[in-house]
């Protein structure tokens, strides 16, 4: 369908999009008054983020992961950290962690679990705080990828992964990825391929991944002075946990009668270990997708506190964006192996960000999930989800939450729009306070302001965003120059975060929306339809290119009446499906003096003949409603290239060597004929997200020289 806009006097629009991402909140601390440095690109190499987070089960001990990306090293710098939870407590780093992942606290003790590779293959270990004494609980020749101390703090359970693709094929599926790409360069015999499986990234990438190949796994249990043994699990491992007597542990797999295709590991089963029989009983199993039936899998496990009674998620998946999530407490004793639906199942939103679910006792669950784009602390009960009062008063985005066995303290860490990460605790009576002062440099820098803004679509639905404004000099200069940035996923909120693109390890695509408003041009990211955390209805548009469009726009509209954007200096940017949507935003609303679009075709034709047969039928095939071969004008009809000519908007092209690079060629050529100013840029040694700090630096600098002379008129500092 074509977007047909309302009238305006306004003839021009910027917009940006932008793949998967999270933003957060507005801060509530004030920023001191006498910060002169204002914030810059480098700036962003500065930033310190805490990515594991470990509290011992009496409250009192800590331990946590930091990196940051390190222009002068040009990688990822990670390092670990011991402290006590008293506010003002100086943390130690110990040699011996400083490669360690995994970190938890042995239960009742203030010794460090760890794995750690030092030494050839991933082993479990652990460190005891006073003495430093090194310990190693694992030995063998494969690598330990998982584990969970139960509560007694004796007994352990691990899980071992090997590799169990077959080297010797000659075909697709369960080739090994390396050598795959080998002998397409450097062989001597041809590879036969099938459609099915073919994807272009195993022609330009030697470590992309055969989605057909599984992984074997193998579940290890062992107690004090016994030893080690393994579960016979009929499927795959992917997670477990212990029940608080220390007898049970409950396991969800991948079923090994679950048929072998992409993604099929998500397909997973519940069942549990009981030591009273040394047996595994299968609780309740998964069913993949048929013709009649949508996919129906189970996740969690969780156990309620001095009870048999599991926390159990189910999603009905109507394909892999859409699915619904409920939630049941299973009582061993009399729901084992009974038809699933005779369980009391409620329905919860559920998102891949949300970090667990945690039960209290039989009425309340506490999750750390993601409601409306903010991350909190929420409980679940019966009657709905309410957020918890402990957090409340703490605004911005909390995540990596971790509480003590008597729920009395916690520790977690909490940032926002304009507010850098930090660790803080919480102790019940007291309140929480600062723990961290990991990034006090970037907090005296002069920021943009940041608040939330909301409007009305055309079809009168509320559309919630974040809006990053000049400070400074320029503050008042309205209406500003307006950047619009529409993140990919496309169901990934941007949330209330600091330099959301940075948040992932190695980052995303280095887009400076924050140094964009330093530079007096508003940055604008709308969380639009498809956008999840803001409810089933909102997250499940008619179509892609339907509700999206006009949330962006109409949003955009909004702005320029409000008097906070210039009508004649807007642009449009965006990463992943991003880069898709907002070009197509971008032909459509035809008001664009500018644009950055980075890693996605904009022809759907290409992109549909470049995949495998599989991601065609679940993915392409439903959101256009037909195959390309039985409905080309619709994959024409979403396709931006083909939609360039009168426009005048000046696009930058960015695309990863080992990714998009191919697949974007065709973009900027189209450009170049509809006679729009262009460039076209290729990042060596990357795929779909730059994870090299001076490549990032380069492509943030690049995008903030490209939109300062098409918006301002002013000149790059740096023409080499």
């Amino acid at each position: 369908m074509l977007l047909i806009l309302r009238a305006s006097r306004y003839t021009h629009f910027v917009v940006i999009c932008f793949g998967l991402t999270a933003y957060t909140g507005i801060s509530s601390i004030a920023r001191a008054e006498t910060a002169l440095q204002p914030f810059g690109i480098d700036d962003y190499f500065k930033i310190r983020r805490v990515v594991e987070l470990a509290l011992s089960s009496d409250g009192e001990m800590i331990a946590y992961a930091v990196v940051s990306n390190s222009l002068e090293e040009n990688k990822s710098v990670r390092a670990v950290y011991i402290s006590s939870t008293v506010l003002g407590a100086e943390p130690l780093r110990t040699a011996e962690i400083q490669n360690a992942h995994s970190l938890a606290w042995i239960p009742g003790t203030h010794e460090l679990a760890f794995l750690s590779s030092d030494k050839g293959t991933s082993h479990l270990y652990s460190i005891n705080k006073d003495d430093n004494e090194l310990r190693q609980h694992t030995f063998g020749e494969y690598p330990i990828v998982k584990f969970r101390f139960a509560p007694d703090g004796q007994t352990v359970a691990w899980l071992t992964q090997t590799d169990s693709r077959d080297s010797s094929s000659q075909t697709v599926p369960g080739y090994n990825r390396s050598k795959l790409y080998e002998r397409l360069f450097n062989g001597e015999a041809g590879i036969v391929f099938d459609s099915e499986n073919t994807i272009f990234y195993q022609f330009v990438n030697p470590d992309w991944p055969n989605f057909s190949a599984r992984p074997h796994t193998l579940l290890w249990l062992k107690r004090a002075g016994a030893e080690a043994f393994a579960v016979n699990v009929p499927g795959q491992v992917q997670n477990f946990y212990w029940s608080g007597d220390s007898t049970k542990l409950s396991v969800s797999y991948s079923a090994d009668d679950i048929p072998r295709k992409a993604f099929s590991d998500r397909l997973t089963s519940i069942g549990f270990f009981d030591f009273t029989t040394m047996a595994f009983r299968p609780l309740i199993e998964a069913r993949p997708a048929s013709n009649v039936e949508a996919a129906q899998y189970y996740t969690g496990g969780e156990w309620v506190p001095g009870e048999d009674k599991l926390f159990i998620r189910r999603t009905t998946e109507r394909d892999r964006w859409v699915s619904k999530v409920e939630w049941s407490l299973t009582d061993l004793a009399k729901d084992a192996m009974v038809e699933h639906d005779s369980y009391d199942w409620r329905e919860v939103e559920s998102y891949s960000r949300d970090s667990g679910f945690l039960p209290v006792d039989e009425s309340t669950v506490f999750s750390n999930k993601t409601v409306h784009a903010r991350q909190s602390l929420y409980r679940i009960t019966p009657s709905g989800i309410k957020r918890a009062g402990m957090l409340s008063d703490i605004e911005g985005s909390t995540y990596l939450l971790r509480f003590s066995a008597d729920f009395e303290k916690a520790a977690f860490v909490n940032e926002s729009l304009t507010r850098p990460p930090e660790v803080y605790v919480w102790q019940a009576g007291r309140g929480w306070g600062e723990l961290t002062n990991l990034n006090k440099t970037i907090a005296n820098r002069i920021l943009p302001s940041a608040r939330e803004v909301s409007w009305k679509s055309y079809d009168g639905v509320v559309v919630h965003g974040w809006l990053l404004e000049p400070t400074g000099g320029e503050a008042d200069e309205k209406p500003w120059p307006l950047i619009a940035f529409v993140h990919g996923g496309p169901g990934i909120a941007v949330l209330d975060e600091f330099a959301f693109y940075f948040k992932e390890q190695g980052g995303l695509w280095p887009y400076p929306l924050e140094v964009y408003a330093i530079n007096g041009m508003a940055a604008f990211i709308p969380n639009y339809r498809g956008t999840k955390t803001f409810g089933h209805e909102f997250a499940d548009p008619t179509s892609l290119d339907g509700e999206p469009i006009d949330d962006i726009v109409s949003g955009i509209e909004h702005l320029v009446d409000e008097g906070i954007a210039d009508p004649n200096r807007l642009a449009i940017s965006g990463h992943s499906h991003g880069a898709w949507l907002g070009p197509l935003v971008m032909t459509r609303a035809r008001r664009f003096r500018a644009g950055s679009f980075a890693e996605l075709s904009q022809n759907q034709i290409v992109n549909y003949s470049l995949m495998a047969g599989w991601l065609n039928r679940e993915v392409h095939d439903v959101h256009w409603s037909a195959s390309l071969y039985d409905d080309p004008h619709r994959y024409i009809e979403v396709s931006p290239d083909f939609h360039f000519k009168g426009l005048n908007t000046a696009v930058l092209f960015e695309a990863g060597a080992k990714s998009f690079a191919i697949a974007m060629m065709g973009s900027p050529k189209a450009a170049n004929q509809a006679g729009m100013p262009t460039e076209f840029v290729v990042y060596p040694q990357t795929g779909h997200n730059i994870q090299i700090p001076r490549l990032q630096k380069e492509s943030a600098e690049r995008n903030l020289d490209w939109f300062r002379f098409w918006l301002k008129g002013e000149g790059d500092p740096d023409p080499t």
